[in-house]
């Protein structure tokens, strides 16, 4: 049996279904590559993605109870879709237990859920992220933008400015953490305060509804 069970946004995010997954698990294993560097507070081996994305798991599942803890929700990323897609076709039982993640503390900004458009993965000035996020404009859509590991939010804003976006924006800094910190405004006001600790993500939004607006306002910065 293979257990995916999400660790969420911080320690102390496991559910009591993800700790009796781990306390019923022969092997317990972790991958942080997509995200912050995790301590869960019990042994978990490191796997690599390429350990993920191989037959490691499924063999060892064959064998007994295993689990592979993951950072925010365990289906975010389509390595891990694959992965119980493979285990089912393997006969391998999988349960998987969710948790909270960057795609649902999103709305502590006070932005609609329902108008997100297609989330896009800064790495740097891709054309086709260029291209979803003016099509999440063009529909009226708000723009979750995460972010490359290897890039924070001051180079994010750096990559949207020079792919022609500019207007107020929302940076998110460690957002459902006990010290996240919402920032909202012009993008130099933006990267004058300076930022802290990652993970980081950026939100362009799209036309806002008064609530939003207001909502938003609490977040505001200013030269």
């Amino acid at each position: 049996m293979l257990f995916l069970v999400g660790m969420g946004l911080e320690e102390g995010d496991m559910s009591l279904k993800g700790l009796k997954a781990v306390s019923d698990s022969k092997e317990v294993y972790i991958e942080d590559y997509t995200s912050f560097p995790y301590r869960p507070g019990f042994d978990a081996r490191r796997l690599s993605r390429e350990e993920v994305e191989s037959d490691f798991l499924i063999k060892r599942a064959k064998l007994g109870k295993v689990t592979l803890l993951v950072p925010g929700d365990p289906l975010f990323a389509t390595t891990h879709i694959s992965l119980v897609a493979e285990c089912r076709k393997e006969g391998v039982p999988v349960e998987v237990i969710h948790a909270p993640s960057v795609i649902n503390a999103i709305s502590r900004t006070g932005l609609s859920p329902y108008k997100f458009g297609r989330t896009v993965t800064l790495s740097g000035p891709v054309e086709s992220d260029r291209e979803r996020i003016e099509s999440n404009v063009a529909a009226g859509l708000h723009t979750l933008c995460l972010l490359d590991p290897k890039i924070d939010a001051a180079r994010g804003l750096d990559v949207l400015r020079g792919m022609g976006f500019s207007g107020r924006m929302v940076v998110c800094e460690r957002i459902g953490t006990r010290d996240e910190r919402i920032s909202y405004g012009e993008v130099p006001d933006l990267q004058a305060q300076g930022f802290g600790a990652p993970p980081h993500c950026i939100i362009l939004p799209a036309e806002l509804h008064f609530f939003e607006e207001e909502f938003l306002q609490q977040f505001s910065i200013k030269a």
